[in-house]
């Protein structure tokens, strides 16, 4: 899996990836977000671990942007709908394949 991480933080048009590379990306996200909340924890500064769970949620952002791309959405109320509407972006994210 080959990541471009500017154009994934910055939700470049030429992002797509399919449901093996959203669910890969979804779970090393998950597992960095728990480190750096508990690194955080243990240090006892909150806003740090404020900070990464932002850094954290905008990098899955980029991955579902990516992803709802891969399936044939382009416009941004297309991104905001699913999103919002979690149960309804996770399984098109998560279970559908590619849009033809």
């Amino acid at each position: 899996m080959d990541i471009d991480v500017k154009g994934h933080m910055l939700f470049d048009a030429g992002m797509s990836y399919g449901v093996k590379d959203w669910w890969i990306g979804s779970i090393v996200l998950a597992v960095i977000n728990v480190a750096l909340g508990m690194v955080a924890g243990m240090i006892g500064v909150a806003i740090v671990g404020t900070l990464f769970s932002v850094i954290v949620g905008w990098a899955s952002l980029g991955l579902w942007v990516g992803r709802l791309r891969n399936r044939g959405h382009s416009d941004a109320v297309a991104f905001v709908l699913r999103i919002i509407i979690f149960p309804w972006g996770l399984i098109e994210c998560a279970f559908m394949g590619t849009a033809e």
